[in-house]
């Protein structure tokens, strides 16, 4: 299993705040399957971010070299807490282990800060 960050960033020009879990979605080349990635246990906060400041989430992503039971993402969409527009991104890290209809997927999403 590996973890990666995601970063956001405030362009707009006063403080926001931002908390909890974004909504990410991933979209496979083979058809465009979606998979809506499920959420950690953890427990999050919210935090105050300046004009031009960022945090960032992690995803626990489980990588996978095999040629069955895999899962090729090609994009990735974000969905900030509290937003209804998804910030929509190429899929960089690889081939996942298709745990689509897991009870405990290795992938899933952490919450902000």
């Amino acid at each position: 299993m590996t973890t990666t960050s995601i970063n956001l960033v405030n362009k707009g020009s006063h403080a926001c705040e931002i908390g909890g879990f974004p909504g990410v979605d991933l979209t496979s080349v083979n058809g465009g399957e979606r998979w809506s990635l499920v959420r950690s246990s953890a427990k999050f906060g919210s935090i105050t971010l300046a004009p031009r400041d960022s945090t960032d989430f992690t995803l626990n992503i489980a990588l996978t070299k095999e040629n069955e039971g895999f899962y090729q993402p090609a994009w990735v969409e974000v969905t900030p807490p509290n937003e209804t527009k998804a910030l929509k991104i190429e899929w960089p890290w690889g081939t996942l282990v298709d745990q689509r209809s897991a009870t405990h997927p290795a992938t899933f999403v952490n919450p902000i800060g």
